[in-house]
């Protein structure tokens, strides 16, 4: 549950920070693991620096150099011996000669060395430069050059380590804000940002490490990763090795270096995702699960939906998205992002795959161009596989069904074309009720069929072919009981005197979930009448378009991709009738050459005749028939009940399930109530055949009283070229509740709302709603009830986490007899960037409600400990405003950590 009661009282309890930690929780994608342990106050200290023991403790580093690179560290030694190393790799170091500071390349080690030495025990902050082009090489001690060279040779850096050099030289001392550049910084740049902390996003920022985790000294025996702080994809996540993570030696420890907070950097930064995961700029692998690879396409565009973020702290703009490669053709962008994106807010992008050319694989690259410094030219690779249509389904003789949702009863004919891999036992083709209703199946290899009851049987007297396709059917007319079995056209088995049936269910390729059929099935056709053998050859060999005299349901299975992955491909389309007669598939694999949509499938000459559109329309996913008068919420045509000057909006979507494009020219509402309602949004004026389409209808009465119209959808299929169905809905002039006024105001870093009514008469209460920046969606985050008060009440209510930017505001009160009502709306613009985390009731019983601000807290987890420190619960993020039930705690006193360092107290009764 999301609910928040009314004008909560919160307290909030935070870990004592040094300056350097002030502004922790505004460092972008500090997506981590913070625990934290407390002394009987409820207070200790995070780490702020790592001691490394001088004997056997490193961390290594998932960052490669090459060219031009900064390396920078804020370093306190205890030794002045040998030759220590701060950071280093395979081919250049940063480290200590004696006591002084030292860098130097491999090959040749040209080193560099500061004249004065050290003193142990001293905080500096060391750099070291070079530019590969200039070979100029340079070291720097608290933001002075104290060595230079030039004419450098260049290096090979494959990987990384803090505290080491090859596996010997450690370091003795600590060592905090680790920075890792790819560019050759300044002597101003180095002093600029040295004594500050970074914002992550800063352009070639290729890692940097605060080390603010853990407990200084305490038992952090858990946390052995190294946090990266840069506003990237994947982290370049450290990882602590030998450390004893116990104690004040070879453990996070505090202090550490005296810094001034947050450096005031203002850049843009680019974060691109695709279904919840990030894309790496310039990443050529295209995957499934971040939408890049698009999978097999059949016969319908795949579109994906990628999203833009902007985690720095200036506007991103966005000049455009283009699509380039070899098969740039069969990709499109079908909705582009915005132009320019605020810090911490996002939009979105579609690209549609729609080959046209040759089956196979197809790739191209898509690029977004921006402003972000140090990633304008975003791209990333995509592919997709264009494997064909299905055009048959394959059946696996285990457990593979299609459940049809009718039942038909007297005369019939069933029609389909089977390929059967196996010639033993009972496979069902076209059955129903496993006692009483009908079969169309093989006997050990021979085309049978019959009725439940007695079950009289026809045999085909010649067994099938294995792997060979045949047109079968069986017709029934329950006037002269005689049943006629066809095969490829010709009769091969009757019966003149079969009893009648009742059929209950009807399935394709089991008998009662059983006697399953292995092999390929297509064309099924189902007729209200027994067909003559001269109408069965007439159509066997070609494709109906639907609209036939007598047809109940045909399924042409030309659905999915040949072979693909058809995982979201479960319905089996009837493409006869304004609301078809679907198949639910049961059980299929949907991937592979078996238990999935194939091809080829059976033979065909082509169309019996010219394929046509057919409509259909449906309302909340139910179908609306055709000349529909009865309107009922199951399907939206009845609107149900608002107030006077307020709106309702309904949608329908439009299917064509016919063969040839469906055109639409027009949509109207008519009626003596036709002004209540008007076309908010309207469909495509053409549509592919197995595409959809919507329209959006509002109901927007003025006047009290039941309003009644007709919707026409005028359109090209021939035999509902006039699509029409009634519509209601019902406006109340009487409004439960006299609002004088509702306002809200910003109160430091809370919203302040307020309301005043002047009457209430059956006021169940109010709903405080917000919507956050250009979105169209409103979230509940309060409830105030009403007094009913027949001479009006005061209320107020404050969001105590209102995020960053525009807030919208509004009111929505219900009726006890279930009418409601919409108040005006009231923005606040947040333009800090304060952060505010609460939870209440505390103490609590059973269920605390937790409040934040931050969006980089989205998504991760927060961490119930003991006045100890042991983790003893986790609590995934997943909104602004969610309730946590902690009935089954002890009672006793709690730390609630987050990931931006924030820590409340909470006290269990």
């Amino acid at each position: 549950m999301n609910r928040l009661l009314p004008n909560p009282v919160v307290k909030s309890f935070s870990a004592v920070k040094s300056p350097k930690f002030q502004n922790l929780w505004c460092y972008p994608l500090l997506i981590t693991l913070i625990i934290f342990s407390f002394s009987f106050t409820g207070k200790a200290q995070t780490g702020q620096a790592l001691q490394f023991d001088g004997v056997n403790d490193y961390i290594s580093l998932p960052v490669s150099l090459s060219g031009n690179y900064t390396k920078e560290a804020w370093i306190n030694t205890a030794s002045l011996a040998g030759f220590p190393n701060i950071l280093s790799g395979a081919g250049t170091a940063l480290f200590l000669n004696a006591g002084r500071l030292a860098a130097g390349h491999a090959p040749g080690f040209g080193q560099l060395l500061d004249p004065a030495p050290l003193v142990a025990g001293t905080w500096y902050h060391v750099a070291v430069t070079y530019n590969v082009i200039t070979g100029d090489f340079k070291l720097y001690k608290d933001a002075v050059l104290v060595a230079s060279q030039t004419a450098v040779a260049n290096y090979t850096e494959p990987s990384l380590e803090i505290g080491r050099f090859g596996g010997a030289n450690p370091f003795n001392g600590s060592i905090d804000e680790v920075r890792l550049w790819n560019t050759e910084r300044s002597a101003a740049e180095i002093a600029a940002n040295r004594n500050c902390s970074l914002t992550g996003d800063e352009p070639g920022l290729l890692a940097s490490y605060n080390f603010n985790q853990g407990v200084a000294g305490g038992n952090n025996t858990g946390i052995t990763t190294l946090l990266d702080n840069t506003d990237d994809c994947i982290p370049a996540n450290g990882t602590l090795i030998n450390f004893a993570l116990t104690g004040a030696i070879s453990n996070w420890v505090a202090p550490g270096p005296v810094l001034s907070g947050t450096c005031s950097n203002t850049f843009s930064n680019i974060n691109v995702f695709g279904n919840g995961n990030c894309i790496t700029s310039g990443d050529v692998t295209p995957s499934l699960t971040d939408n890049t690879n698009f999978g097999d396409f059949g016969i319908s565009p795949i579109s994906k939906t990628f999203t833009i973020s902007n985690s720095g702290s200036a506007i991103l703009n966005i000049s455009n998205v283009i699509i380039s490669g070899v098969n740039a053709s069969d990709f499109s962008v079908s909705s582009a992002p915005a132009v320019s994106l605020a810090p911490a807010s996002s939009t979105t992008f579609t690209i549609t795959f729609s080959p046209t050319a040759a089956i196979g694989i197809k790739n191209a690259t898509v690029t977004v161009n921006n402003s972000d410094l140090d990633e304008a030219i975003f791209t990333f690779s995509v592919t997709g596989n264009f494997a064909g249509s299905g055009q048959t389904l394959s059946f696996d003789g285990a457990n593979d069904r299609v459940d049809l949702p009718f039942v038909f009863s007297n005369s019939y004919t069933k029609e389909a074309w089977i390929l059967t891999r196996s010639l033993t036992g009972f496979p069902n083709i076209l059955s129903g009720n496993s006692t009483t209703g009908t079969a169309l199946f093989l006997n050990n290899g021979q085309l049978a069929a019959g009725h439940g009851n007695t079950f009289t049987q026809v045999l085909d007297p010649v067994a099938l072919l294995a792997n060979q396709w045949y047109h079968v059917a069986v017709s029934y007319n329950h006037i002269t009981g005689v049943m006629n079995l066809y095969k490829d056209g010709v009769l091969v088995s009757t019966n003149p005197s079969v009893t009648n049936y009742t059929e209950t269910i009807q399935q394709i390729g089991s008998f009662g979930g059983a006697n399953f059929f292995n092999g390929n099935i297509d064309e099924v056709r189902f007729w209200n009448v027994a067909r003559t053998q001269a109408e069965i050859n007439a159509s066997r060999n070609c494709a109906l378009n639907g609209s036939e005299a007598g047809l109940i349901a045909y399924y042409n299975f030309n659905q999915g991709a040949a072979g693909g992955n058809n995982a979201g491909v479960t319905t089996l389309n009837d493409l006869h009738g304004n609301c078809p007669l679907n198949g639910t598939l049961v059980n299929f694999a949907l991937t592979g050459n078996v238990s999935n949509w194939v091809a080829p499938g059976a033979p065909s000459t082509g169309s019996c005749t010219a394929q046509v559109s057919n409509i259909s329309i449906a309302g909340n996913s139910n179908c609306i028939e055709t000349g529909d008068i009865t309107p009922t919420t199951a399907d939206n045509t009845d609107f149900g009940v608002v107030n006077n000057n307020t709106t309702l909006d309904r949608t329908f979507v439009i299917t064509n399930n016919g063969g040839a494009v469906l055109n639409i020219t027009g949509v109207s509402i008519t009626g003596v109530n036709a002004s209540s309602f008007t076309i908010l949004s309207a469909p495509a004026a053409s549509v592919l055949p197995g595409e959809s389409t919507t329209v959006v209808v509002r109901f927007a009465p003025t006047t009290a009283g039941i309003k009644n119209a007709t919707i026409e959808v005028v359109n090209n299929d021939a035999n509902e070229g006039n699509y029409t169905f009634a519509i209601t809905g019902q406006s109340m002039s009487v409004v439960p509740v006299s609002l004088l006024y509702f306002k809200a105001n910003a109160n430091d870093k809370v919203a302040k709302l307020i309301w005043e009514t002047s009457s209430e008469i059956n006021n169940a209460g109010f709903e405080i709603q917000r919507k956050i920046g250009n979105t169209n969606s409103w979230e509940t985050i309060g409830y105030v009830s009403g007094t009913n008060n027949a001479s009006g009440s005061k209320y107020s209510y404050s969001d105590v986490a209102p995020l960053k930017g525009m807030n919208a505001y509004r009111l929505k009160q219900s009726d006890l007899d279930g009418r409601k009502a919409i108040s005006n709306i009231e923005v606040i613009n947040f333009t800090n960037d304060a952060t505010t985390i609460s939870i209440y009731p505390n103490p609590v019983v059973d269920r605390i409600n937790l409040v934040f601000n931050n969006s980089k807290l989205l998504n991760t987890r927060a961490r119930i400990s003991s006045a100890s420190g042991t983790v003893i619960a986790l609590i995934t993020l997943t909104n602004y405003r969610q309730q946590v039930d902690v009935s089954t705690l002890p009672a006793g006193m709690y730390f609630i950590n987050f990931n931006d360092g924030k820590v409340l107290r909470l006290v269990k009764k």
